[in-house]
């Protein structure tokens, strides 16, 4: 998403927050559960984007999502507003936006952990306890990091990960190896 597009939809999650009220996290979640539904149906979502569809059929088309998905009345209007002014395609950036506004006004910390592989419950509860207060957790999966976690708060990033400690190993015994300096033969 570009930059325009992008601070279009920090503005339309900016205007829905108060329209929540106390229902924020839940229009949150529903939010989220809607555009994970329509990101996961590559048909769905390539006919909501088509400009050949019409605001019509468009605004039809996402009225039947919202009731096969027993949307709020708050997330319908949203979705009719999204599809008569041909902004359907907001909806990744808007569920980013309001999700991220949402967690900032009820102190709720967002944090991403990346890990070799699948953290156990307790692992989960143990992270989240670690980074301290109201923290929801976003866990991931890359075999790639071979061991250890990656946790991001916020904009730090904390690398704990097997790979990264290789990549830093790999570079001191390089350094420090004999035979390096351009004089050597």
């Amino acid at each position: 998403m570009n930059g325009a597009l992008h601070a279009l939809a920090r503005r339309y999650a900016r205007a829905l927050l108060p329209a929540a009220g106390g229902g924020a996290l839940a229009l949150r979640d529903e939010i989220r559960a809607l555009g994970a539904l329509v990101e996961g149906h590559r048909e769905l979502r390539r006919a909501l984007l088509d400009p050949a569809l019409g605001t019509e059929l468009r605004r039809r088309l996402l009225a039947a999502v919202a009731e096969r998905a027993a949307a709020s009345p708050l997330l319908r209007r949203l979705l009719d507003l999204l599809a008569t002014r041909d902004r359907v395609s907001l909806l990744p950036g808007l569920t980013e936006a309001y999700g991220a506004l949402a967690n900032e006004a009820n102190g709720i910390v967002s944090a991403e952990v990346v890990s070799a592989v699948p953290l156990a419950e307790a692992q989960r509860q143990s992270m989240a306890a670690a980074l301290g207060g109201k923290v929801e957790l976003r866990c991931r999966v890359d075999p790639g990091l071979v061991g250890g976690v990656l946790v991001r708060v916020g904009g730090t990033t904390y690398d704990g990960s097997v790979r990264t400690r290789l990549a830093g190993l790999r570079r001191r015994l390089a350094s420090a190896s004999p035979g390096t300096s351009a004089g050597a033969s």
